[in-house]
This record gives C-alpha cells, sequence and structure tokens, in this order.
C-alpha cells in the first residue's frame, strides 16, 4: 500500500489541531513541543523510573553488616 507522504503529513498536522481545539487548549503548540510531549518525555520518566528500580535492587544492603557487629 503506498501513500503521499505529503498528505499523510498534512493530516497529522490537521488532526493534532483538532486535538488541541478539542482539549480546549488556548495556544497551538508546535510541532516540536508536541513530538517531545508524546514521545521524548514519558522516556525520559520511564528512564527515572529503570534509575530508581536498578538503584534499590542494585545497591548492597548494609543491615546485614551492622547486625554482625552488634553480636
Amino acid at each position: 500500500m503506498v501513500l503521499n507522504s505529503t498528505l499523510v503529513g498534512r493530516l497529522a498536522l490537521t488532526s493534532a489541531d483538532v486535538c488541541q481545539y478539542v482539549a480546549c487548549n488556548p495556544e497551538r503548540l508546535s510541532p516540536d513541543h508536541v513530538l517531545h510531549l508524546i514521545f521524548c518525555f514519558p522516556f525520559q520518566q520511564l528512564r527515572r523510573l529503570a534509575l530508581r528500580i536498578s538503584a534499590f535492587f542494585c545497591s548492597p544492603s548494609y543491615t546485614d553488616d551492622f547486625d554482625s557487629h552488634t553480636e
């Protein structure tokens, strides 16, 4: 199936404008800003979550060391 890239691009911009209008957004966002909100921002949040989870599971536990000195 062959699609006209100009038509697809125009449809994407129109769709974004309609979605912003329906969402009652008073100012139109630039295409770069919309791209950042859709793709970059969620991946930044996932990266932060992954770093926190890895720090939680991969950090050494000091409770065993503390218990051995109290005996």
